[in-house]
């Protein structure tokens, strides 16, 4: 099936018009931009029952994450893969299924033209908003109270803070109190909270 949706992929190749390239073997088109990369993710899942396809979009803030991998631990190369914000394109539009039942490729070809239309509609504008790093700061921390599904707290809470100290600093203290607060009243391990002390303490201690 992973062959099929490989031939059938062109079906986004309207992204090459738009900048991005594509990367057959991963199943993603990548753009790179100045502080960063825009990713389309095509995921296939197989799991005994049925097969699914979805498909997500991301910003990668190359400074954030820089320094967010310094701190959290991470496997392989996935630091220089890691991801600023991903979202399912089902949360831009809500009539779109987060997942797609994948039977033939009829059915992948269907998935594709779906995406397209999101991705043309109102993908495209999330990626020229979000690739501000000062919306994307605000993205984290207009609603620092707000779960992220493609990614849990104690990533969301060091990436937000990263992005307060480099594009938000009036706000850098109230949204420090707000995360420690919310770290503390989830009880997370010695280590993590000691993880985000040390990060805390290096952008106070290093970015002016």
């Amino acid at each position: 099936m992973i062959s099929s949706i490989q031939m059938n992929i062109n079906k986004l190749d309207f992204l090459l018009h738009h900048g991005f390239t594509l990367d057959p073997e991963n199943l993603n088109y990548v753009k790179t931009m100045p502080v960063g990369r825009q990713i389309v993710f095509l995921n296939f899942i197989q799991n005994a029952n049925a097969d699914y396809l979805e498909c997500l979009i991301g910003i990668r803030i190359r400074e954030v994450e820089e320094i967010v991998n310094l701190f959290l631990p991470s496997l392989g190369d996935f630091s220089e893969r890691s991801t600023t914000a991903v979202i399912s394109l089902n949360e831009l539009n809500r009539s779109l299924p987060r997942r797609f039942f994948i039977h033939d490729n009829d059915d992948i070809k269907l998935a594709l033209a779906e995406y397209e239309k999101v991705i043309k509609t109102v993908g495209l504008e999330w990626f020229e908003k979000f690739s501000q790093p000062s919306n994307m700061e605000m993205l984290f921390n207009q609603n620092p109270d707000q779960e992220f599904t493609t990614q849990n707290f104690t990533y969301r809470s060091s990436r937000a803070m990263i992005l307060s100290k480099l594009y938000n600093p009036e706000s850098y203290e109230v949204n420090k109190n707000h995360y420690l607060n919310k770290l503390d009243e989830m009880m997370l391990t010695p280590f993590i909270l000691a993880s985000f002390l040390n990060l805390l303490d290096y952008l106070e201690t290093t970015i002016r």
